[in-house]
């Protein structure tokens, strides 16, 4: 018996056989996922087949990670977590702190991705925190309305 005439499966394992069919059924995720509609390049929707992806790109997942697909049913809970520290200098003092959207899925088993907007503490009077809160709060809210089945455009 062979996988599309290329490889001789006889001799493989089970994980071995596991780990091919989860790759190709990967690729034709790969293959079948159509964007509808997207938050920057965050996280991708696709309507038709009801599923989205996490491109995973270093700079917003802090660890090198393919992309990743998911059914809309493997949201369970999403929410932005802010961590603030008050930074002391001479005379003044300055509140700093970092953002990230956390992303709780169930797909045959628990797990948590990060989508970092802001790693390392700036300012929080900065315009850039307060823009990068303002996309957690919109990446937070589509998914949690993609969850209940109500998109958005």
């Amino acid at each position: 018996m062979s996988l599309n005439f290329s490889q001789t499966i006889k001799t493989k394992t089970k994980e071995e056989l596991l780990a091919i069919h989860q790759e190709q059924s990967q690729s034709s995720a790969v293959d079948n996922f159509e964007i509808s509609r997207k938050i920057n390049q965050l996280v991708l929707f696709d309507d038709a087949n009801k599923q989205f992806c996490l491109p995973n790109h270093m700079k917003y997942s802090g660890e090198t990670l393919q992309p990743e697909f998911y059914p809309f049913t493997a949201i369970k809970a999403c929410r932005i977590e802010e961590h603030q520290i008050l930074k002391e200098d001479k005379d003044k003092s300055k509140k700093l702190g970092t953002i990230k959207v956390v992303i709780n899925l169930d797909d045959g088993q628990a797990i948590t991705r990060n989508i970092w907007l802001i790693p390392k503490p700036i300012q929080i009077d900065n315009r850039t925190y307060q823009t990068m809160m303002s996309l957690a709060q919109k990446v937070m809210e589509e998914l949690n309305q993609t969850k209940e089945g109500v998109p958005t455009c």
